[in-house]
């Protein structure tokens, strides 16, 4: 029995996605599903790196260390994973899990 991937997740289309700033929060309307949704930091950027890609939570945290010249803690992938949890709950994310 080999090893499950690590669950894979994707953000919605720029498309399905309206964008407004609001100084320190972003309203983020889902066309989708009519509703709009007010994301602070580090939510919104997280959205952002998933809109229209693909990676697992390891992926995504090096992307966003890279990207915010951030040091990532050793808890930074469980406090990834709990905010992909609430952005998946709202319905602007998905995980794509993978078969073992």
């Amino acid at each position: 029995m080999g090893l499950a991937e690590p669950a894979r997740w994707h953000g919605a289309d720029a498309e399905h996605l309206a964008w407004i700033e609001l100084d320190s929060l972003s309203a983020v309307y889902d066309r989708r599903s009519g509703q709009t949704h007010l994301l602070g930091s580090p939510a919104r950027e997280i959205l952002a790196a998933l809109q229209s890609v693909e990676m697992d939570a390891a992926e995504l945290l090096s992307k966003l260390a890279a990207d915010f010249d951030l040091s990532v803690a050793d808890d930074g992938l469980a406090a990834l994973d709990a905010i992909l949890a609430q952005l998946a709950a709202l319905g602007l994310i998905e995980c794509r899990a993978t078969a073992a």
